[in-house]
């Protein structure tokens, strides 16, 4: 009997150690692919890093060129934003890599785009919306770090976006304004041609507030730049690739 009793016990302990082993295992595995996953999400924000900082550049060379038209309105010869363009480029487009490519040869439409541009914000987050969905994200322990990812995707984000479509609305006065001007004839004309017979104290009036505007964004852009520096630097911290 005590026998039996001693080989009972024996195999509950067997089975409990398997348990904390099986348990362990588990938790190991979930730590490590937890790890992954933060990991990428890093990368995820590295690459907003760099994307933010050509961004924040081509945003800076439009408010460079809308200060300079407000500056010199009534003088103004489209060939000096031209020029001023090629050194404070902001109008692009992408090469079979992906990678910007400054327009640097103008026509005679691309005088719209001056007065008009924008600038889309589009940061990636496939990655960030994939943790949230599953749960992931709340899985990491460090809060601030934690707070800091959900602040930069869902707030900052919003707020940089929001200022970007503001942009938009401010510059579509101006655009309104050329196509207003351009149907007085009752033929082609250049819009240069438009701009110096009659750039008026209104048009002067839209690129002044689209100015105030983008002096904002930019403040906004440099202060989520800031944000997405310091989670990277948290990541990697905290974080690193197992071997």
């Amino acid at each position: 009997m005590k026998k039996f009793l001693i080989d009972g016990i024996a195999i509950f302990i067997g089975i409990l150690a398997s348990f904390s082993v099986e348990n362990y295992r588990e938790d190991i595995e979930e730590k490590s692919i937890l790890n992954d996953s933060v990991i990428t999400l890093g990368e995820e924000i590295s690459n907003n890093v760099e994307y933010t900082k050509e961004h924040l550049t081509q945003v800076k060379n439009i408010e460079y060129v809308t200060k300079y038209i407000i500056d010199n309105f009534y003088t103004l010869k489209v060939e000096d934003l031209h020029s001023i363009h090629n050194n404070n480029p902001f109008l692009h487009s992408f090469d079979i890599d992906g990678k910007i490519k400054y327009i640097k040869q103008y026509n005679d439409r691309d005088l719209l785009v001056f007065f008009y541009a924008w600038l889309a914000w589009e940061p990636e987050n496939i990655f960030f919306q994939s943790m949230l969905n599953s749960g992931a994200l709340l899985k990491i322990k460090n809060q601030k770090l934690r707070r800091e990812i959900e602040s930069i995707y869902t707030r900052q984000e919003e707020r940089v976006n929001g200022m970007a479509i503001v942009t938009r609305n401010n510059g579509t006065p101006a655009m309104e304004w050329f196509t207003e001007k351009e149907d007085l004839y009752k033929s082609d004309i250049l819009l240069k041609d438009i701009f110096y017979k009659h750039r008026d104290q209104k048009l002067k009036n839209i690129m002044k507030k689209k100015s105030g505007t983008l002096k904002n964004r930019i403040i906004d852009l440099e202060n989520y730049l800031q944000s997405l520096q310091n989670v990277v630097k948290l990541i990697s911290t905290e974080y690193k690739k197992l071997e």
